[in-house]
């Protein structure tokens, strides 16, 4: 982690003759934003018509939505570790890739200049993805950074094997021109549908004192069980959910950030008829009515540091180090119209480290309910992974998901699409799981006509589940080895990593081919 003294000296302290001319505490008298387009165009390599073209039908985002997102204003005094916040926050949109700020002496005080470079946010067109014998196609039309306002907007179409949707979202981080969150969408399937409505006034910063925020969804679909790849049971769940929260900042010691959220919640689960995919009948998951009052405290990590080369090369990746964690408390009562008595648990605790170009972590989550003073539907999820940043090296990880007692509806299956490539999804059935992936990568190329970095994997992964609920568990451990391409998208934000990967499984049966533009781990 980057101590303040450093980040200070390196983002914020000019030296002259050894003397520092900027200090922590000098007032801010100007604050200047730099804005550069997706492409360079003064650049030999970007000066052709295709780079001109893009830049032209790009939204460059606006000046006024940059200073909406800073922690300071002129007249603050310079405070080094709100202009790191800043630019992490100005990160976060995905559309603004690289961010930095920093300050510089002026006429009495210093001026801070935030200087940031779009990414192409428009996409049109179809995509495609493969996991062994599942795959998914569609067509999009979405916008990240509408207008250069920092808005959403998607029409998406998605051809899967579970169901077709069509998916209207709309996303606004700044309603009403003010630190509102606005999020509403509609999505219809050939199964059911849903609609969601959320508005939050977020914790926007670490030193946010209040905030709160109010969700409400409805929907309904059809859900499958599987075995050995294949639909097993089905069945339809009609579900509606309704969320109040506040939250207050709580006074703690310096460099720890902790919250109070309190609420209000109301959550029903409806199950219709439930059979087997042959027509013989399957025992339905029990009806849900939940309703009452929760509480629970956060706390935030405080340490941040900067980083390439983990998940992709190029761009930023902000990651948080030291510990951080959140626990909740749910009692659900008649009184609020909940069909009995419940108490709902959840939480999670995590920790991380940057040593030497070396990023690990560590995660433990858990969720369940207390209901007749019996732990029921309990998960828990543990997890450790270490990966090297940078232009190669190996990376690690080892995750369980451990089931008590689960609903019916719950399954937690092995596969492709959970880190066996060497399988299809969904093969191994089961109630709990461990996996264990090991890869090593390589950066192959430099930034090809600006628009990608390729790079290439091989890599292992061992898993085995048990306690199966309608097909076969694993029975033993079951391995895979593979290789990969990697391809990042380094102008766009949309899709950052493509993987292309084919990995062979230990039974001898045939290769699995997957494609995709999510990150394993």
């Amino acid at each position: 982690m980057v101590s303040a003294l450093v980040l200070l000296a390196a983002a914020t302290t000019l030296q002259q003759g050894g003397v520092p001319e900027v200090t922590a505490g000098n007032p801010i008298v100007a604050i200047a934003v730099v804005r550069h387009d997706v492409f360079d165009t003064d650049q030999p390599g970007t000066r052709s018509w295709p780079y001109r073209a893009a830049n032209a039908l790009h939204f460059l985002t606006h000046e006024r939505f940059i200073r909406s997102q800073l922690l300071f204003q002129v007249g603050d005094p310079l405070v080094p570790e709100l202009l790191a916040e800043s630019a992490r926050i100005l990160r976060s949109y995905g559309f603004l890739n690289p961010v930095t700020i920093t300050a510089r002496p002026a006429a009495g005080g210093c001026e801070v200049v935030v200087e940031t470079h779009d990414q192409w946010t428009t996409e049109v067109g179809l995509n495609y993805g493969q996991y062994g014998n599942r795959s998914h196609a569609g067509f999009s039309l979405s916008e990240q950074n509408l207008l250069g306002w920092g808005k959403e907007l998607l029409l998406d179409l998605e051809w899967e094997d579970e169901r077709d949707t069509v998916t209207i979202r709309y996303k606004d981080p700044v309603f009403l021109g003010r630190r509102l969150k606005l999020e509403v969408g509609r999505c219809n399937a050939t199964d059911g549908s849903l609609d969601k409505i959320v508005l939050e006034s977020p914790f926007f910063s670490l030193a946010t004192p209040r905030a709160a925020g109010v969700l409400w969804e409805r929907g309904n679909r059809k859900e499958w069980l599987y075995a050995a790849g294949d639909k097993a049971v089905s069945g339809a769940v009609d579900e509606r959910t309704f969320d109040l929260w506040g939250g207050l900042r709580l006074p703690g010691p310096a460099g720890v950030t902790q919250r109070l959220i309190v609420g209000v919640f109301q959550r029903s689960a409806d199950y219709g008829s439930w059979q087997w995919e042959d027509g013989r009948p399957f025992e339905a998951p029990e009806d849900l009515d939940l309703a009452g009052v929760r509480v629970g405290i956060e706390r935030q990590p405080t340490r941040w540091t900067v980083v390439n080369g983990l998940k992709g090369w190029q761009r930023q990746e902000d990651v948080a180090l030291g510990p951080a964690g959140e626990v909740s408390l749910g009692l659900s009562l008649p009184v609020f119209g909940a069909d009995r008595q419940r108490l709902l648990l959840g939480g999670q605790g995590s920790t991380a480290w940057l040593v030497g170009g070396w990023y690990s972590w560590a995660l433990v989550a858990f969720s369940g309910r207390i209901e007749s003073s019996r732990w029921v539907n309990g998960l828990t999820h543990v997890e450790a992974g270490i990966a090297r940043t940078g232009p190669q090296g190996w990376r690690a990880r080892v995750a369980a998901d451990l089931g008590h007692e689960l609903d019916r509806d719950r399954q937690i299956t092995l596969g492709a699409d959970t880190g066996l490539r060497g399988w299809d999804p969904d093969t191994f059935d089961g109630t709990s799981r461990v996996v264990a992936n090991l890869e090593w990568r390589k950066r192959l190329t430099g930034e090809v006509l600006h628009l990608g970095i390729f790079g290439m994997t091989c890599f292992a992964d061992a898993g085995r589940t048990w306690d199966a609920r309608v097909g076969e568990p694993t029975y033993r451990w079951h391995a895979d080895v593979g290789v990969g391409l990697l391809v990042e998208l380094t102008r766009a934000s949309i899709v950052r990593i493509i993987r292309v990967e084919v990995a062979l499984p230990d039974d001898g049966r045939g290769a699995v081919f997957l494609a995709t533009g999510s990150s394993l781990f």
